[in-house]
């Protein structure tokens, strides 16, 4: 038989992958869900400000003012969308792992608290499942403890 080979050191990027438990990882589906239907929503408006921009004279509105208001809007939305897709690549981040990722997924929460009633559920529950201390896994063959514990 051969011996057992010893285990490959740890790369640099290896040891900077954090452990996660199941709220993490739905915190970080529930921001990837809310990114995509903020660039859904995002593109619906931009097709108006387009629309707006183009076909402004047909709705009465001149058309140097038409093209204006479709210009600053498509303006927004794209740097709304560009929020949006950073907050779907920090929660992709955050489920493979990264440490930039939680970071960014925080900042995502706090910015989601101001989006009532979905945005602040979202975000409460993103804060609290990546702020707290996450469980430690119990070493193979100790006691498990049942009941209350404390001075009888």
């Amino acid at each position: 038989m051969l011996p057992a080979a010893a285990p490959d050191p740890p790369l640099p990027a290896q040891a900077s992958i954090m452990t996660l438990d199941t709220h993490v990882r739905i915190a970080a589906v529930l921001h990837i869900v809310m990114g995509a239907l903020s660039l859904c929503l995002l593109f619906v408006i931009g097709a108006m400000a387009a629309a707006v921009g183009v076909y402004g004279g047909s709705f009465g509105i001149a058309g140097d003012v038409g093209a204006m208001i479709g210009g600053i809007g498509m303006i927004v939305v794209i740097t709304f969308a560009l929020f949006a897709v950073l907050e779907i690549v920090g929660a992709v981040m955050l489920m493979r792992g990264n440490d930039s990722g939680r970071v960014i997924t925080l900042v995502f929460s706090v910015l989601h608290l101001i989006n009532v009633p979905i945005g602040t559920a979202v975000g409460g529950y993103s804060l609290w499942a990546l702020l707290r201390n996450a469980p430690q896994p119990m070493a193979p063959g100790a006691p498990v403890r049942s009941g209350p514990t404390g001075p009888a």
